[in-house]
C-alpha cells in the first residue's frame, strides 16, 4: 500500500514534544495528506507549555486543556487516548500521527493497526522501540533537526577548494544501499524489476524512520534512489514503465 493521499489526524502530546519541531512534524506529513485534526494536549496552566504559545497561533493548532487531577497521573495521556477512540469512531480519518516519545501510547498505535489505519509516530531517539515498531512510520524528530544543522554547519565551513567532510548522513547511505538491495535481491521479477510502490512498502517495514533527509537530501523517494552511487556508479535504476515506477539494482 502506497501511503499517500491519506486524511490525517495530528494529536501532539505536549508533555513529551517541544514546540520546536512542529514544522519538522507538519512538513513530513505533507507528503502523506492532508492534516486535518491538529491538536495538542497538556496542562497549559504549567509553565512548561508556554512554548508552544506561537505556534498554536502560528499553525492554527487546537488546544486541549487536561488538568492533572492527580499527582503522579499522566492525565494528558488519557485525554489524547479518549480522544483519539472518538476521532476513530467518527470514521472520517484514514490516518493518525501520534507526536510523543512515550511508550504508552504503544497499545493505541496497535489498535488503530487493527483497523486497517496508518499510523504515523513522531518523536526523539529516546522514544521506546515498542512504540517505533508499532507504527508504520516513524518520524525521528531530533534526528531531522539535527540533520539541518549538520547541513548548515557544513555549508559555513566549507572554503573554496577545499572538500567538505562527510557527514553523519552521507555515510549513512552505504547502509540504506545495503538494505534496498538486499529487498530487490528477494522480491524482483525474474528481470530484476521491482514496482517502487511495494519496494517503499518493504523499506518501511524494515526501516519506518526512513526518510531522504536523514541521508542528506531533500528530495522524494523516487529521486533519491535515483541519486543513490556505489563505486562511482547509480546503485540503482529507477524508470516509469506503462506509468508505473519500478526500480532495479544498477548491475552495469
Amino acid at each position: 500500500m502506497e501511503i499517500k493521499d491519506k486524511t490525517i489526524a495530528l494529536l501532539i502530546d505536549s508533555d513529551n514534544v517541544s514546540e520546536k519541531y512542529f514544522a519538522i512534524i507538519l512538513d513530513e506529513l505533507s507528503q502523506y495528506g492532508k492534516v486535518t485534526y491538529r491538536r495538542l494536549y497538556g496542562d497549559f496552566t504549567n509553565p512548561k507549555a508556554n512554548g508552544w504559545r506561537q505556534a498554536l497561533l502560528e499553525y492554527s493548532i487546537e488546544q486541549i486543556q487536561q488538568v492533572a487531577f492527580t499527582t503522579g497521573k499522566n492525565a494528558t495521556d488519557s485525554k489524547m487516548i479518549i480522544d483519539a477512540m472518538d476521532i476513530l469512531y467518527k470514521g472520517n480519518i484514514d490516518c493518525f500521527c501520534l507526536a510523543t516519545s512515550d511508550s504508552d501510547f504503544t497499545n493505541l498505535a496497535m489498535r488503530f493497526r487493527n483497523e486497517n489505519l496508518v499510523v504515523i509516530g513522531a518523536g526523539e531517539a529516546k522514544t521506546p522501540a515498542s512504540f517505533r515498531k508499532a507504527c508504520d512510520i516513524f518520524i525521528p524528530i531530533d534526528e531531522l533537526m539535527q540533520t539541518e544543522g549538520d547541513d548548515r554547519k557544513e555549508g559555513e565551513r566549507a572554503k573554496p577548494g577545499k572538500s567538505r567532510p562527510k557527514s553523519p548522513a552521507i555515510k549513512k547511505r552505504n547502509a540504506i544501499i545495503r538494505t534496498a538491495r538486499q529487498i530487490l535481491d528477494e522480491e524482483a521479477d525474474a528481470d530484476g524489476w521491482m514496482h517502487f510502490a511495494a519496494f517503499m512498502n518493504d523499506l518501511r517495514r524494515k526501516e519506518n524512520d526512513f526518510t531522504p533527509k536523514l541521508y542528506g537530501s531533500n528530495s522524494r523517494p523516487i529521486q533519491f534512489f535515483k541519486t543513490l552511487t556505489e563505486h562511482n556508479k547509480p546503485a540503482f535504476i529507477v524508470e516509469k514503465m506503462n506509468n508505473v515506477d519500478k526500480i532495479k539494482i544498477n548491475r552495469d
